[in-house]
């Protein structure tokens, strides 16, 4: 990718628009993108639209797309193809990036729509508002136009039985793909990875003992959520619709994942590698990680009840761990047990039962609702 310049500016060309425009990542991925379109996919540059501001066609929208592509009819009436939403390179693609490209769509009608980060590009078909995605190929604008395009055979996640999600082979796979932690102690993966399995596959039930309610499960998707030091958790999260203590609607979205042990890294230092249970909320205009429990630290082993104890010391950036506790025994006393957060008990060895998993998830959704008061007041 040629790079120009104007003074200290890094400028990048634009052949679409024919202009030089301000480098960045994004752009550069875009440009990039632009070119196989044009040079692999053999879509015509005069089709392609870069930046394209949506209130051409909604007077009310102030969304731009990054990269549509148009078609003409027999009658003359020009329309969307593929619409395609552009993230840099270190961004990771997720349901987030899809429901981006999506409300683009809304006002668009594109058959086709797609998005990328320059190392993948995920296509996907739009019929009846139906969303399904197409095989890795580089389809060409003539078979995009004809419809001559493959389907992804989609299988879901499902719950696997205890000796599966406790396989040497599966839960090498978990280390692999970052759900388990590096440094993470070898005896505590079958528990780790039988709970994330639980998380992310099975039913819960209300009990109605707390006052935060689980109003819908909107089953699982690939999201990513940051913490307050740049880090970023990418991946599965189980997303329920919560009515929380203030009896708002939000969505928690709920998953575990792993780092890498670092020695002397210029930007984390030394780490463990430890294996984390993240829940974050996502509404529009508030999306952020509430809760991020070092498992490895906040689990203990009971021997006699061959189970793992989950707690919390209430860590919260910008409060003290007993101003937490504090909130946390006026809103959910019931939640505190000697002097911490106690979360539930799962069983070390064996399958998570409908009902511990539920009194886990019951217990921390209820937690989670009590920090989001701490949220609303630091963004106030």
């Amino acid at each position: 990718m040629k790079i120009y310049k104007n003074g200290r500016k890094k400028l990048i060309y634009d052949p679409c628009r024919q202009i030089l425009l301000q480098y960045t990542p994004e752009e550069e991925v875009r440009q990039k993108i632009i070119q196989v379109l044009i040079e692999e996919m053999e879509i015509p540059r005069d089709t392609i639209s870069t930046e394209f501001p949506l209130n051409h066609i909604d007077s009310t929208s102030k969304q731009r797309a990054d990269i549509v592509v148009w078609h003409k009819e027999r009658d003359g009436n020009e329309h969307a193809l593929l619409v395609l939403e552009i993230k840099a390179k270190h961004i990771e693609l997720t349901d987030h990036t899809l429901n981006q490209v999506k409300s683009y769509n809304e006002i668009l009608n594109a058959k086709y729509i797609g998005i990328s980060n320059g190392k993948q590009m995920q296509l996907y078909d739009v019929t009846n508002d139906n969303v399904v995605p197409l095989t890795n190929e580089l389809y060409t604008y003539k078979e995009l136009l004809k419809g001559k395009v493959e389907y992804t055979k989609f299988r879901e996640l499902r719950r696997l039985p205890y000796e599966l999600t406790t396989y040497d082979r599966y839960m090498r796979f978990l280390l692999q793909e970052g759900y388990i932690g590096e440094g993470t102690p070898v005896e505590m993966h079958p528990f780790i990875s039988e709970l994330q399995n639980f998380i992310l596959c099975d039913e819960f039930y209300n009990g109605g003992e707390y006052r935060t309610k689980i109003v819908k499960d909107l089953s699982y998707g690939k999201f990513s959520f940051g913490n307050a030091s740049g880090g970023s958790f990418p991946g599965y999260y189980r997303s329920l619709m919560v009515k929380d203590l203030s009896g708002k609607h939000s969505v928690y979205r709920i998953g575990i994942f792993g780092t890498p042990v670092l020695v002397n890294d210029p930007v984390y230092g030394n780490r463990n590698g430890n294996t984390y249970l993240i829940v974050a909320v996502d509404n529009s205009g508030f999306s952020t990680n509430i809760l991020q429990l070092n498992i490895d630290q906040f689990t203990s082993f009971s021997d006699e009840q061959k189970s793992y104890e989950i707690f919390h010391n209430g860590r919260r950036n910008g409060f003290t761990n007993r101003q937490v506790i504090e909130k946390v025994n006026q809103f959910s006393p019931e939640l505190i047990v000697d002097e911490k957060i106690y979360l539930g008990s799962i069983p070390a060895q064996g399958s998570i039962s409908i009902r511990d998993g539920s009194n886990f998830i019951e217990r921390l959704v209820e937690y989670v609702s009590v920090r989001v008061k701490f949220a609303e007041k630091k963004k106030k």
